[in-house]
């Protein structure tokens, strides 16, 4: 069950996306909530100013989140943000890590090959990436879509991501719809789904998507068979282009996915699929798991 999120703000604008949608979130799962700010050394001089937005920001969190947070704390640290990020999250008992996509640099993004790169790596904690320009209708929970969107690669590690998944919907208490979807990679050579054989080309391809259906039909009704509202998607195309698509198309509430897979028809790797899918992603929050050998 997730019971504390951490909610990372940085005092951009880009950044207070988040916040807004931290209020909604925190408000339908009950949560507690710890927002911290990194301050960095040569930054000290303005420590008074930050702990002040900081309180300020959590005493609104407060009085706006949706049925009350009564346990919303405010902290700003002296450090450098991924250091210190990872520690508070280890000393805290934190579920959840949020932040944006974007922040205080702008089209540098805040974290991709820095902050969010070294925690997405070495947390073992769920992180929850939001666009700056977040969808309204998520923002606002008033999508009449209440899909979340689940790629996997054919491995036990993708499908670990599933779990987790699960309690969320549990724990939001409404009907959500997961829709498991397997991108068949066209553009480049593929490979045997369990296993590297020859390249795949006619019948093969054919026999492939076969296998592919069966095993995502196999997870689907698992998920049933668990209370759950579940189907398959079959895409084919280049994987972060086709999830990123689907994506902008049907709206789903979020996606979630592992940080990486194993040598499935097309490996989930950050620095590849998953890391593609976060740079391209616009106005679909991202939930990232990272698996456990």
């Amino acid at each position: 069950m997730y019971k504390k999120m951490l909610v990372l703000l940085d005092g951009s604008k880009l950044a207070e996306v988040v916040y807004s949608y931290a209020r909604e979130l925190s408000g339908r799962l009950n949560l507690a909530v710890d927002i911290l700010h990194v301050c960095r050394p040569e930054e000290e001089d303005q420590l008074p100013m930050r702990q002040a937005y900081v309180n300020h920001m959590a005493e609104m969190f407060r009085a706006k989140t949706e049925g009350g947070s009564a346990q919303t704390l405010g902290q700003v640290v002296i450090g450098y943000p991924a250091e210190e990020i990872l520690k508070y999250v280890g000393k805290n008992q934190i579920d959840i890590i949020m932040l944006a996509t974007h922040g205080v640099s702008g089209i540098r993004r805040w974290g991709l090959g820095s902050v969010a790169d070294k925690i997405i790596h070495e947390t073992d904690v769920p992180i929850w990436l939001v666009p700056s320009f977040l969808h309204e209708t998520i923002l606002n929970d008033s999508s009449a879509s209440r899909s979340i969107l689940i790629p996997l690669d054919g491995s036990k590690l993708a499908e670990s991501v599933i779990s987790p998944v699960k309690e969320l919907v549990k724990q939001r208490g409404v009907d959500m719809d997961l829709v498991l979807v397997n991108v068949i990679n066209q553009p480049v050579v593929a490979y045997s789904y369990w296993g590297n054989s020859p390249p795949l080309v006619g019948e093969n391809l054919t026999a492939l998507r076969t296998e592919s259906q069966v095993y995502l039909n196999n997870l689907v009704q698992t998920l049933k068979s668990e209370g759950f509202s579940a189907r398959s998607e079959q895409l084919a195309g280049i994987p972060a282009e086709e999830i990123v698509r689907y994506a902008s198309e049907y709206q789903p509430r979020l996606i979630a996915m592992t940080t990486h897979g194993r040598s499935g028809l097309n490996r989930f790797v950050f620095g590849s699929v998953a890391e593609n899918v976060l740079r391209r992603l616009q106005k679909t929050p991202l939930f990232l798991v990272k698996p456990r050998d």
